[in-house]
């Protein structure tokens, strides 16, 4: 019988789901797979950071998908500085250009090659989660990411941040700084890494055992 993303998941296996291009579908995978997972292990009080956390990553892992699908349409590419340079002012109004409320036309793309994916995994240190796209990054946007995460350390409150939060490139920066301020200053001790590879673009956020409130479920786990 084949064991269930749970049960795989207490036994120290990494669990990867493959994120629908819907979004309720998505949002229905936040609320009955991975919720399961955190409460099993003790990081439910955690929920509302943790789902935070992936949807922000989630969504930009999209973005990123969408904008070389966009480029790929218009003959664009993203190495020439001049078509980098036009593709983002046309890209830029493209995201405009969706309320809100249809945020599901960005997530549903017309090509099925592009795909986004959660990995989760318990160590004996403590929680990982990953979020990758099948996309190489670009310099500037690991320069982007990286920028980012250096700001979230000198920014004490809320207000700071959203006083910080103006991205001109994609629009609003306030999400990854957001996620970043959410692990310094709530999730104490938890920390980040971004993976890259031809082809794959990962970020790797790690939350100690020490928050949860089950610690017993990460000592037995195997190491690596």
């Amino acid at each position: 019988m084949k064991e269930s993303p749970l049960q795989a998941f207490l036994a120290g296996k990494e669990v990867v789901f493959r994120v629908p291009n819907n979004l309720a579908s998505f949002r229905d995978l936040l609320e009955f797979q991975l919720l399961i997972l955190f409460r099993s292990v003790g990081f439910e009080p955690y929920k509302g950071e943790l789902c935070f956390c992936i949807h922000e990553l989630v969504s930009n892992g999209f973005k990123a998908n969408l904008k070389r699908y966009f480029f790929q349409k218009k003959g664009l590419s993203l190495e020439n500085m001049e078509d980098y340079r036009k593709g983002m002012e046309e890209f830029r109004s493209f995201l405009k250009s969706f309320p809100v409320h249809e945020d599901r036309a960005i997530f549903g793309m017309e090509d099925p090659s592009f795909w986004v994916k959660v990995r989760i995994l318990k160590k004996p240190e403590g929680l990982r989660i990953s979020v990758e796209n099948n996309s190489t990054l670009h310099y500037y946007e690991r320069l982007r990411i990286l920028d980012r995460e250096s700001r979230s350390g000198q920014i004490q409150t809320l207000t700071e941040l959203l006083l910080d939060s103006h991205d001109t490139e994609e629009g609003a920066g306030l999400g990854l700084l957001f996620v970043f301020f959410i692990m310094k200053r709530r999730l104490k001790g938890s920390t980040f890494a971004l993976v890259t590879e031809p082809g794959i673009t990962r970020i790797e956020l790690w939350f100690p055992a020490l928050l949860s409130d089950k610690k017993e479920f990460f000592l037995g786990t195997r190491r690596f």
